[in-house]
């Protein structure tokens, strides 16, 4: 989830539990978007892959933070408050942050530093204006109108919100499941699509391929796959995983698929599927959102994110690989 998001669920829950306790509240907001302070515990990208949502994210990094902010607040803000009180409150929001994370497709550490193994829940995408809608109508509504029930509404609405994407994560998946077993296939996930709550991108294992479907609530799986080729499956790029980077990347990707790039044939972009775009798989919103994009980009759909780009030589050596952590152009070729 995005920072800002991650400040207005901490002070949405927080007014509602103490909604005439501005030092909790502040406490709550503050804690709630502290665990994205690892983004600068690396200045290499692909370093960060291995260091955001890590152990700041994880249940006993939350556990020491909160001792470590409540300390802090305890000895220099809210003196008179016990200190036990202070660490329940700071710990709050450190686990609605790591919460709010993993509902998201991006997998977070939250074992570490016993497991490196990325959890998550396919339920909302990173950047969901619905839902900071509905927090920001919370807090104005317990601001303006009625406090503390106004509070209240928009957590009640934050939850029938949240139940209401798992539901939907729930059916399109199971819709998925049906659609792969009839061509005997193996489903992977229905992952969630930006703007668009009811709508879904479903992404569904081959032998040495992926399949890149649109799923929705109401019509179920559209017949219309996007085909990519596994990148575990390239021979070319065996001696990729055996590196430091393809390791790391590989470790990170969930489903990492491979296409040629340039008229050589030596250059691959590999990339995960997670974070790719269909644009008939967008909502009203998302589809006037994406055409906005298009205006100000028109390659905007050929961008690719959390890319490695490798280059091979005339012996098919590794002659280059560059990570890249934002979107690159690709220039494919069949």
């Amino acid at each position: 989830m995005d920072t800002p998001t991650h400040g207005l669920v901490g002070r949405l829950v927080a007014r509602s539990v103490w909604p005439r306790n501005r030092g909790f509240a502040n406490l709550v907001t503050v804690t709630s978007v502290l665990p994205d302070l690892d983004v600068f515990l690396s200045s290499d990208a692909l370093d960060g892959l291995q260091t955001h949502r890590g152990v700041t994210h994880s249940f006993l990094g939350a556990a020491i933070g909160a001792f470590a902010v409540a300390w802090v607040v305890r000895r220099f803000i809210l003196k008179d408050v016990p200190f036990t009180k202070l660490y329940a409150v700071a710990l709050t929001g450190l686990l609605l942050h790591i919460l709010f994370d993993l509902v998201t497709s991006f997998g977070t550490m939250v074992l570490m530093p016993f497991s490196r193994h990325r959890a998550l829940f396919d339920v909302l995408f990173v950047i969901d204006p619905y839902l900071d809608l509905i927090l920001i109508g919370g807090l104005v509504l317990g601001w303006k109108v009625w406090r503390p029930d106004g509070y209240r509404l928009g957590v009640a609405a934050l939850a029938a919100y949240m139940t209401f994407n798992v539901a939907v994560s729930g059916i399109t998946y199971l819709y998925l499941d049906t659609w792969a077993s009839e061509r005997g296939l193996t489903p992977a996930a229905a992952v969630p699509v930006p703007f668009s709550p009811l709508h879904r991108r479903g992404i569904v294992s081959g032998d040495d391929e992926w399949y890149e479907v649109p799923v929705s609530l109401f019509s179920g799986v559209a017949n219309s796959p996007n085909v990519y080729r596994s990148a575990l499956a390239e021979p070319r790029l065996e001696r990729l995983w055996e590196r430091r980077d393809g390791r790391i990347y590989r470790w990170f990707a969930r489903f990492p698929a491979v296409e040629k790039s340039g008229e050589s044939g030596r250059v691959f972009v590999i990339h995960d599927l997670r974070f790719g775009i269909r644009a008939d798989a967008l909502g009203w919103l998302g589809s006037l959102a994406l055409q906005t994009a298009l205006d100000h980009n028109p390659q905007f759909l050929n961008r690719r994110s959390f890319t490695l780009r490798v280059r091979l030589d005339e012996q098919d050596g590794l002659k280059e690989v560059i990570y890249s952590g934002g979107a690159v152009n690709r220039d494919r070729t069949n």
